[in-house]
C-alpha cells in the first residue's frame, strides 16, 4: 500500500459514511469494499473485510492512494464512465507487509451531493492463483511418481476395464509396448481361466484403498506372473477409475511352495521317526525341539526354550562336559558336533542319548542356526552291556571249567602215571596195567573235555551263520571228535529273531554238554522247527538219564538256566528223562523278539 498524500476529509465524505443504511451494508460485508474520489483517487472510506485484505487499519487507509489499484479509475483523458455501470478490470494490490496480490476489481460510479465516486468490490484472486499453481505442480508431480514407481501401476475404466494409462514398470514387466497396452483390456492381461473370477469380482471392489491377494497375469509371451494386488477408485474427467498397483510374486511363491513342501517333508520325518529333532537360533539362544521330545521323553514344551532348559536335563555327571564341549564347537571352525550321554526323561529316569548337530555359520564364521537330532540308544546301550557282562561271566564259567575239568583231570593224570610207574618198579604188572587203562580212559575224558573248551573259545558262528550251522558246527567239531552220533533236523520256514537264536543255542549247549559230559550218551539228536509265529527245538540222547525231581531240587545239570532262558523269551521249557531211559529237552517260543 502506497500512500502518496494525506488530506482531511470533507463535509460531504462524512455525510456519505454516515449511518444510513448502505453504510451498514458497506462495513457489515465479508466482500472487501472501498469508496474512492473519482477525482484523487484517495480513499473516503473502506471496510473492515478490505483492511484487512491488506493488513492494515481503517484509520491508516482512509485519507491514502493505492498506485496499484489507481488503475482501477479511468484515466484524466478517458471517457467519462457512466455512473452506475460496472467496471471490471484484474490488477494488483500492494500489502502492508509488500506482498502482490492478484485481485479482480469490480467498480461503479456514484453521485452524492454533485461530488463523483468510486465504490469498488475487491476479490482475491492469489488463493486460486496458488491453487492452481500447487495443482499444476501437483500433476507434474503425480506424473513424475507415476512413472518413477517400481511396481507395475494400471489405471483402467471401471466400467468398460480399458486401460487407461501405465508407468514404464508394466511396459518392462508385462512385455508390451506403451501403445498395445492401451489398446487392451484388463482382461487381456490375465489367463482366459481367469476372467470370470475377475469379472465376478469387479463389482464387489470396494472404493477405499485395500489389497486384494494374490492374482494370476499373463505377459505378452504367455509367462504367468503372481501379482499382489492394491487398488482403489477415483473420479478422472467425470468417471470412475481404478488404479491398481501390482507386486509381482512368483519368487515368493515358488519359494514358499518349496518351503511348504519342505516343511511337510520335515512334519513326516518328525511324525515316522524316533529321533527329536532340534535346531537352535544362535542369536536368540532359543531351542526348539520336535514332537519327539514328548513321544521319546515325556516332556510337553513350548514353542522354543532356552538352552539352559537342555542344559538342566543332562545328567549332573556329565552336564559340565557335554554342555562346554557343544559351546566351544559352536564358538569355533568346527560344522558338526556330537555326544552321548544321559539325557533325563520327563519322569526322572535317565536314557542313553547320542546327540548330533551342524552349524550354519555367517560370512564371518559366527553360527546363526544349529540343527541336530537326538537318538535314544538306551536299549542299544543295555544290550552292549549285557553283552559285556555276559562275555566277563563266559570268560569266569570258561575259567572254572578249566579248573573243574582239565585242571582236575590233568592233576590225576599225573597222579595216575605216578602210581603206575611205583607199581611197574615194584614188578606188579597186574596194578600197573589197571593204572594205564585207567590213564588211557582218563585221557580220553580229558581230551573231550579240551574240545568243548576250544570250540566254546572260538568265534561263534551264529551272528555271521545262523543257528543252524552254528549247531552243525558244534556237533562236528565237539561229538563226532568224541566219538558221538550226532544229527541235526532243520525245518525253518522263516528267519528266527536274533535273540530267540542265540537263547537257543545256549539252550542246546548246555543240554549238548550235559549229554557229553554226564550221560555218557553215544547218540545225540537235536531238530529245530520255526513254522507260522513259533519256534520249536528238542535234544534228545540216549544216555544213562536222571531223576529230574532230585536235579531240580539241586539246581544241577544247567536246567535252572534253560528254564531262565526260555522265560526270557516268554517261552517254555520241558525235560522228559528217567534213569537209564536217556533224555529229551523240549524248548518253545513264539518268534517275535
Amino acid at each position: 500500500m502506497t500512500a502518496t498524500e494525506r488530506r482531511p476529509a470533507t463535509t460531504t465524505d462524512q455525510s456519505f459514511a454516515g449511518g444510513t443504511l448502505f453504510a451498514r451494508f458497506f462495513h457489515a460485508s465479508p466482500v472487501a469494499m472501498t469508496l474512492t474520489r473519482l477525482a484523487d483517487g484517495l480513499y473516503v472510506d473502506v471496510n473492515d473485510a478490505y483492511a484487512r485484505m491488506v493488513g492494515m487499519r481503517r484509520e491508516e487507509l482512509v485519507g491514502h492512494t493505492n498506485l496499484e489499484l489507481a488503475g482501477s479509475a479511468p484515466g484524466k483523458n478517458a471517457p467519462a464512465p457512466t455512473p452506475h455501470a460496472p467496471i471490471k478490470k484484474n490488477t494488483r494490490l500492494r500489502t502492508a507487509q509488500g506482498e502482490l496480490h492478484h485481485v479482480i476489481t469490480t467498480s461503479q460510479v456514484e453521485e452524492w451531493e454533485g461530488e463523483t465516486y468510486l465504490l469498488s468490490m475487491i476479490q482475491d484472486l492469489s488463493v486460486y492463483k496458488r491453487a492452481e499453481s500447487a495443482l499444476r505442480a501437483s500433476q507434474t508431480r503425480f506424473r513424475l511418481f507415476f512413472e518413477s514407481m517400481p511396481l507395475p501401476v494400471f489405471v483402467y475404466d471401471l466400467e468398460t476395464l480399458q486401460i487407461l494409462d501405465v508407468n514404464t514398470a508394466v511396459v518392462e514387466q508385462y512385455g508390451y509396448t506403451r501403445q498395445e497396452l492401451l489398446s487392451l483390456t484388463m482382461l487381456d492381461i490375465r489367463p482366459k481361466t481367469e476372467h470370470a473370477k475377475f469379472l465376478d469380482h469387479v463389482p464387489n471392489m470396494p472404493n477405499e484403498i485395500m489389497t486384494f491377494g494374490i492374482w494370476p497375469h499373463q505377459r505378452k509371451d504367455g509367462t504367468i506372473l503372481q501379482m499382489e494386488v492394491t487398488g482403489y477408485a477415483l473420479q478422472l474427467e467425470n468417471r470412475t477409475v481404478r488404479l491398481a498397483v501390482c507386486q509381482d510374486v512368483t519368487a515368493q511363491q515358488a519359494v514358499e511352495a518349496a518351503l511348504r513342501a519342505s516343511e511337510e517333508r520335515h512334519r513326516i520325518i518328525t511324525e515316522i521317526t524316533n529321533d527329536v529333532l532340534w535346531d537352535m537360533d544362535g542369536r536368540t539362544r532359543l531351542l526348539r525341539f520336535s514332537e519327539g521330545i514328548h513321544a521319546v521323553f515325556g516332556h510337553k514344551l513350548p514353542p522354543t526354550v532356552p538352552t539352559t532348559w537342555w542344559e538342566e536335563h543332562i545328567h549332573p555327571d556329565e552336564r559340565e562336559a557335554v554342555s562346554r564341549d557343544f559351546y566351544e564347537a559352536e564358538a569355533g571352525p568346527d560344522t558338526e558336533w556330537n555326544a552321548t550321554y544321559r539325557f533325563r526323561r520327563k519322569n526322572g529316569s535317565y536314557a542313553h542319548v547320542l546327540d548330533r548337530g551342524r552349524f550354519f555359520r555367517d560370512a564371518t564364521g559366527v553360527a546363526i542356526h544349529s540343527f541336530g537330532a537326538m537318538v535314544d540308544i538306551t536299549r542299544q546301550v543295555e544290550m552292549r552291556e549285557a553283552a559285556t557282562r555276559a562275555a566277563v561271566e563266559e570268560r569266569r564259567r570258561l575259567a572254572r571249567d578249566l579248573h573243574d575239568s582239565v585242571t582236575q583231570s590233568l592233576y590225576s593224570l599225573s597222579l595216575m602215571a605216578e602210581t603206575a610207574r611205583r607199581h611197574a618198579s615194584a614188578g606188579d604188572r597186574q596194578a600197573t596195567n589197571d593204572y594205564v587203562n585207567r590213564l588211557g580212559e582218563l585221557a580220553q575224558h580229558s581230551l573231550k573235555e579240551m574240545r568243548l573248551l576250544v570250540h566254546e573259545m572260538r568265534p561263534s558262528l551264529l551272528e555271521k551263520e545262523g543257528l543252524a550251522e552254528a549247531l552243525q558246527a558244534r556237533l562236528d567239531a565237539v561229538e563226532r571228535h568224541s566219538g558221538i552220533r550226532a544229527k541235526l533236523v532243520v525245518n525253518i520256514e522263516r528267519n528266527l529273531p536274533s535273540q530267540v537264536q542265540l537263547q537257543y543255542y545256549r539252550v542246546a549247549e548246555e543240554a549238548l554238554n550235559n549229554a557229553l559230559k554226564h550221560a555218557h550218551a553215544s547218540a545225540v539228536w537235536v531238530t529245530i522247527r520255526a513254522v507260522a509265529d513259533s519256534a520249536t527245538m528238542e535234544i534228545t540222547d540216549n544216555g544213562r538219564g536222571f531223576d529230574p525231581a532230585v536235579a531240580s531240587a539241586s539246581g544241577g545239570l544247567g536246567l535252572t538256566s534253560i528254564r531262565e532262558r526260555m522265560e526270557h523269551l516268554g517261552g517254555s521249557a520241558e525235560i522228559e528223562t528217567a534213569p537209564g531211559k536217556g533224555t529229551t529237552i523240549r524248548v518253545q517260543s513264539r518268534m517275535g523278539e
